[in-house]
């Protein structure tokens, strides 16, 4: 597989949500990001700041009526997404790229057991696949997240399952048709943190023996920490700073990545009160002009509520995109906060 070629390369990005005849709301603006061989993209940022609008762009499960893609492309094996219609996607979804979303009870349909569904998502890219097959499958994939007894499971409703269990039988579910890309949505969020840490490994285990790119989508810097080689941090809809994982985390750039990891406790975390970031992620309906940030940004200048500052380059391949030249030279010299 050559990996010096992007698997995915989105480009120039925007995403509008139309409300109504009057009102139109910019949930997206001019991203870019690329995703290469068996590589793994942490999303990073707030709720509310365009991680998973940008997500479900690449697999167009966005509402289609009310949304549009005013700029960009989405090139999936030098394929544009955003020009294929129902019929074409479907056989890119869950084929060659799969999702796993945060909430696996509101993904999974409680009518019906877990071996039912599994086998619903090899039947539609293999119709003509014996139903004996299909479930060898289905308990294979089950037998590999490590599910205990995968013929109890197979026979089980969701609302029987544990969160855990839940969350293994949607990564199953993911990973049925080996895709090449693997999205994930936030799949930790709802789990204790003992749970969470066996999810984690589970993943990289599977992105190591099925070579599978990932894009994981939180809002948690451990977890970013665990899983990605490069992060992309995202606020009020725009790509802000992305780079090696180390790099941003070691030197971040950004005023805002910055506070993002102030906030986070450290490994020697004594117990003291950790550091905000003050007020809230802007709505859609009342997001700043210029930088998104500068309401809640202690180096923000006039400039910056004018207008979006172009990306700078920190070093390598460490991007952000901000007006405070300080924090720039600060974070390239010694990564202070």
């Amino acid at each position: 597989m050559d990996r010096s070629k992007p698997l995915l390369s989105v480009n120039d990005l925007s995403v509008d949500f139309r409300i109504d005849r009057k009102t139109t709301l910019h949930a997206v603006r001019h991203v870019s990001f690329e995703i290469y061989p068996e590589e793994t993209l942490g999303i990073l940022g707030e709720s509310g700041c365009g991680k998973s609008v940008t997500c479900m762009s690449i697999l167009q499960l966005n509402p289609a009526r009310t949304t549009t893609y005013p700029t960009g492309s989405i090139l999936f094996e030098g394929e544009d997404l955003l020009t294929l219609n129902g019929k074409q996607m479907q056989h890119i979804r869950g084929n060659k790229i799969s999702m796993i979303f945060q909430e696996p009870m509101t993904a999974l349909n409680p009518l019906y057991t877990i071996g039912n569904q599994l086998l619903e998502a090899i039947r539609i890219h293999n119709p003509n696949m014996e139903r004996a097959d299909a479930k060898d499958m289905v308990l294979e994939a089950l037998n590999s997240v490590r599910i205990p007894n995968p013929d109890l499971i197979f026979d089980s409703y969701p609302f029987t399952l544990s969160g855990g269990m839940l969350q293994r039988s949607m990564i199953a579910m993911a990973m049925l048709a080996k895709p090449k890309l693997l999205i994930c949505d936030e799949p930790t969020t709802a789990l204790d943190v003992t749970i969470q840490a066996q999810v984690l490994e589970l993943m990289n285990d599977l992105k190591e023996k099925e070579k599978t790119s990932i894009i994981f989508v939180t809002h948690d810097l451990g977890v970013i920490n665990e899983m990605s080689d490069r992060v992309m941090v995202m606020y009020g809809g725009r790509k802000c700073e992305e780079g090696d994982a180390v790099e941003v985390f070691l030197h971040p750039a950004r005023p805002y990545t910055k506070g993002l990891i102030a906030s986070h406790p450290s490994p020697d975390y004594t117990g003291r009160r950790l550091p905000t970031i003050p007020g809230n992620v802007p709505s859609l309906r009342d997001m700043p002009k210029g930088c998104p940030f500068n309401n809640r940004c202690s180096k923000a200048s006039d400039r910056c509520q004018d207008e979006f500052p172009a990306y700078e380059t920190v070093g390598g391949n460490h991007c952000a995109a901000c007006f405070a030249p300080e924090s720039v030279k600060e974070a390239a010299e010694d990564g202070t906060v």
